[in-house]
Formats: structure tokens, sequence, C-alpha cells
């Protein structure tokens, strides 16, 4: 499970421009403060060693999952310290001009909607405050600003992947608790008779 507040992204700007930080913001609809980020490490290749600004170029078509009531965003923090997931703007995905709900209804139906491949751009960190953050566009456009202060080595690259992945397990680590706590304690209590 992630956060996903990608419908609520209207603009940003993050700096990768010192080697092990990305810093920035990200201005959220609905929200009089920008969500600000202090994340250890850097992003992919494409975006390593740049301060870039984000913009959204149309809406998304979902307003959330598609489901009648929308996400319950109050519980996210401006505050996002923590650390870099993957970071870039060079995933390519499919893109479909159809909303979540009417893709579904047409793939259960065997139907093949139209899509074109394009990229988008993929923000992943983990936050102090509410664990896996997750903002995946094809409607947000990246602009890079000045110039590419560091490119990061291939060793380098190495071990930020090594990081990314660990981050994750981690996060997998404490799902799985978190779920294995909330099912004990949903379990009825053990009423049988002990032996004397």
């Amino acid at each position: 499970m992630a956060w996903r507040p990608t419908h609520l992204v209207q603009a940003g700007e993050l700096d990768n421009t010192q080697l092990g930080w990305t810093v920035g913001w990200l201005q959220l609809e609905g929200f009089a403060e920008r969500m600000q980020l202090k994340l250890s490490g850097n992003c992919h290749p494409d975006l390593a060693g740049w301060k870039f600004r984000i913009n959204r170029e149309s809406p998304e078509l979902d307003r959330g999952f598609g489901g009648d009531e929308p996400p319950d965003y109050s519980g996210i923090s401006l505050d996002q310290s923590g650390v870099v997931g993957d970071i870039t703007a060079d995933q390519v995905i499919k893109h479909h001009e159809i909303p979540t709900e009417e893709l579904l209804r047409r793939l259960r139906a065997g139907e093949k909607p139209p899509f074109t491949l394009r990229k988008c751009l993929y923000l992943e960190w983990f936050s102090n405050h509410n664990g896996r953050v997750v903002v995946q566009s094809t409607r947000l456009a990246v602009e890079r600003l000045g110039e590419q202060a560091f490119e990061l080595t291939e060793a380098q690259w190495h071990e930020q992947s090594r990081q990314n992945q660990e981050e994750m397990n981690f996060f997998m680590t404490q799902l799985g608790d978190a779920l294995g706590n909330a099912a004990s304690d949903d379990a009825p209590p053990d009423d049988s008779p002990s032996e004397s």
C-alpha cells in the first residue's frame, strides 16, 4: 500500500544538485501550504544532478481510484522527510484517454482499448511520516533547470539502486508486520478451558 496523491499534484520543484540529497516541494490541490520534501538519496540518472520543475499539463482522468468516495488525504504530512525511492522522468507506460473505470469495463468485456506509449514522471519516496508515497503520471511535465551539477557513475547508480531496493524491502516488511498485528488483534480470544 502507498499514498498516491497523483491527481492532487499541480506543480513542484525538486533539486538533486547536491550529491546524496533530493529536496524541494509539491503544490497539492486543496492544500494551502506546499508539501516539503527532504530526501536522502539521488534520482535516476536522467534526473540526477538536476534541479527540475514539475507542471501539470492536463488533469488526471480519475480523481483517485475511480471509486464512489475520493481517497482521504487529510492524514498526509506536508513534511515529507525520508529516503528517495525511484525518481525518474524516463519511465514509459501505456497512456489511455479514458477513465480507469471505463478502461476496466472494456478490458473485462474482452476489448483492447487504444493507447499510446508515453514517458511519465515517477516519484517514489519513503516518508518518515507516511511510509511509501508514489506519484506517477503522463500528465505531469518535467523541465530541467540550469546545468547538471553531476552525473552518477555506474558504481554510484548501482549503489543507489541497491539502497532503493533495501528501502522497498524494509517497507514491505513493516507493512507485513502491521497487517499481521492487525489480524491478531482482530482474532477472537482463546476461550478454551485450561487443563488442571
